[in-house]
């Protein structure tokens, strides 16, 4: 059977590419034939059907030069890009499709797709990484606050809010966007939604979608990966470690970095920071002349795992609604506690005093507390590192992605 696998990248981009690299090799290894559908990018892994790919504008140079040909070029290609359909078609006439599991495709693939894929008969399920489909920004962020206004469906809260990049434009398009395809019942065809948390869940079905069609899918990780890279650094190792607790993620506001610095800064907590994002310069700036923090830029998958395995413990100090981040996953799989934000899908992994500790979102003493309880109590980390390791399994191991993703096949042919 082919399955067309789609999402906006096909290149690591995030979790999201991290959860396609994985699904890709499940499905493979049960006897599934993959066929992607993504967008060009000079950085793509190479893939013999990049013929079908979708071409793209760069929409953060179309916001710079605000101009109303500008405006009207982002407005057709974001909200249906009529690309995408074209070449959907040839890709359809060539290849018998069975399924489509779709992933992040707004902006660039654009929810058009779905009537199309749904009038050929296609199947239709959807993994949700985010809320973009109720949450025009994507993420119940508005310039660094929660916010919950567009849940009840008045999407222009997101346009007058300028929650979109603070742009006028950036978050009007995306309140068109998500005007138009709720008003055309464009989400009603997709059969199943895959649900990584059951945090994402419960904020889709108080937007009003149906439960039977939401179905909690934990991300599947393939952890033989990690092991191997741990049994490799076992031969290799010879230097002593260096004790560090460790951040890996996006340098932005609503992932709580600057709350984190704010909680180490004047305490002897050693701690890295690793990635790149636009508030980067401020958060150096934040900590000038606190040696006790170092930025070590964007690092490579290997060089993130090399850090991870060498940290004593990982934070994740996030404010907005995460859904079930990939950091913690593979920290938990390196038998790595995790300080983390009470929010979101983060108490799903973060069980407090079993995998990790929690403390208040946003709340920098509770942070230091909880980081500087683990940093002076080893023999915890260790305990906890060894549950963390076991919950993340559990949740993520092929297997049993693979029981919950069959069954769901399964009734869609039924």
């Amino acid at each position: 059977m082919k399955i067309l696998l789609i999402n906006w990248s096909w290149y690591p981009s995030g979790g999201d590419w991290t959860y396609i690299e994985n699904i890709h090799k499940l499905y493979e290894s049960k006897g599934f034939e993959i066929i992607p559908f993504s967008t060009h990018n000079k950085k793509n892994i190479p893939t013999a059907y990049s013929g079908y790919f979708v071409d793209t504008y760069d929409f953060k140079e179309l916001n710079k030069r605000k101009t109303i040909s500008n405006g009207i070029k982002a407005l057709k290609t974001s909200v249906i890009s009529k690309d995408a359909l074209n070449k959907l078609d040839v890709l359809l006439k060539d290849h018998d499709i069975k399924i489509a599991h779709l992933n992040n495709i707004h902006h660039y693939i654009t929810p058009a797709i779905i009537e199309k894929l749904h009038s050929k008969g296609i199947k239709i399920i959807w993994t949700l990484h985010d809320f973009k489909i109720i949450c025009p920004e994507n993420s119940f962020n508005s310039n660094g606050r929660l916010c919950e206004k567009c849940i009840t469906g008045n999407f222009y809260h997101c346009a007058i809010n300028l929650c979109k990049k603070q742009s006028f434009l950036a978050s009007s398009l995306a309140s068109f966007e998500a005007y138009y395809y709720h008003k055309k019942h464009t989400y009603d065809l997709v059969d199943y939604f895959l649900c990584p948390s059951e945090f994402l869940l419960k904020k889709f079905v108080q937007f009003g979608f149906n439960q039977s069609r939401m179905v909690i899918v934990n991300s599947c990780y393939d952890i033989a990966l990690i092991d191997n890279f741990i049994g490799n650094a076992v031969i290799k190792k010879t230097v002593e470690k260096e004790k560090y607790a460790l951040y890996i993620g996006r340098l932005e506001d609503i992932k709580g970095v600057q709350i984190l610095i704010e909680a180490v800064k004047d305490t002897n907590i050693k701690l890295k920071i690793v990635g790149s994002g636009v508030a980067g310069n401020e958060f150096r700036q934040m900590a000038m002349g606190h040696d006790n923090i170092e930025f070590l830029g964007f690092k490579s998958k290997p060089e993130v795992f090399e850090l991870t395995m060498n940290s004593l413990f990982v934070v994740c100090p996030s404010i907005c609604y995460e859904n079930l981040p990939f950091s913690v996953i593979e920290s938990f799989l390196f038998s790595k506690p995790v300080v983390g934000s009470e929010i979101g899908g983060i108490p799903e992994l973060v069980i407090n005093g079993k995998t990790g500790l929690l403390f208040e979102a946003g709340n920098a003493a509770h942070m230091c507390e909880k980081m500087n309880y683990l940093w002076k109590n080893e023999d915890i980390v260790k305990q906890l590192g060894k549950s963390a390791r076991k919950h993340a399994f559990d949740m993520v191991n092929f297997n049993a992605h693979w029981d919950k993703l069959q069954s769901i096949i399964s009734k869609l042919y039924i």
